[in-house]
């Protein structure tokens, strides 16, 4: 009987599974590495990325203050256009009834110089009319920008997501872009809201100016 040779058992096959045994600890190493930079990684970025999205959500909240303002601006105005309305009926009839009782002549020094005056408080207001709704539209021109910065941080908390989920980590990054995507939409409400404001001002100041013109003839009259 042949003895196995000491040389082949000891280095051959021995050294092939001492070989392998390196080999797998090696790529377990290497593996772990990896997966502590991944999660290293995903920690800086979801730091960054939660502080997008806690600025993004504060300009949330001034653009949700800001449309409050708005509203109740639009609200105050329209009371005031009303009255002035109301005023500017009430004047016209008077004209016309002092027209078609012939004492046009006597006294429309007095009904001139009222009209003067409501004219002047139309041009006060519509000036800052204007200027509120320049500054509406100002807002509303953000919201491009606004789009740009949701598509940007969206992609990003998607990546982050991806990476976390490759890793094994816990879903922040899921909990944060449900959290974006409702503060975005909250946004975009409001950026509609504040349109729509817009528009209606923009209908209040173009009757006012009519009234103007009415009254600017009445007063040239």
């Amino acid at each position: 009987q042949v003895l196995p040779s000491p040389i082949i058992s000891s280095n051959g096959p021995g050294e092939d599974k001492l070989f392998r045994s390196q080999s797998a600890d090696v790529e377990i190493t290497t593996e772990k590495e990896r997966l502590k930079k991944m999660l290293s990684e995903g920690s800086v970025s979801e730091v960054q990325w939660e502080a997008e999205f806690f600025s993004l959500q504060d300009n949330n909240n001034k653009l949700v203050a800001a449309l409050h303002e708005a509203n109740a601006s639009v609200e105050q105005w329209k009371k005031q256009l009303a009255a002035y309305q109301e005023e500017t009926e009430s004047l016209r009839q008077r004209v016309a009834e002092l027209e078609a009782q012939g004492a046009h002549e006597s006294c429309s020094e007095n009904s001139k110089e009222e009209l003067s005056q409501t004219l002047e408080e139309l041009e006060l207001l519509l000036k800052a009319k204007d200027e509120e709704i320049q500054m509406l539209k100002s807002q509303r021109c953000g919201r491009w920008e606004a789009e740009g910065e949701r598509e940007e941080t969206l992609q990003k908390l998607q990546e982050l997501e991806a990476r976390n989920a490759e890793a094994g980590a816990a879903p922040a990054a899921g909990r944060a872009e449900q959290s974006l995507a409702e503060s975005l939409a909250e946004r975009e409400k409001m950026h509609h809201e504040v349109t729509k404001v817009a528009e209606v001002m923009d209908v209040k100041v173009f009757e006012l100016s009519e009234l103007r013109q009415g009254l600017a003839k009445l007063v040239e009259s």
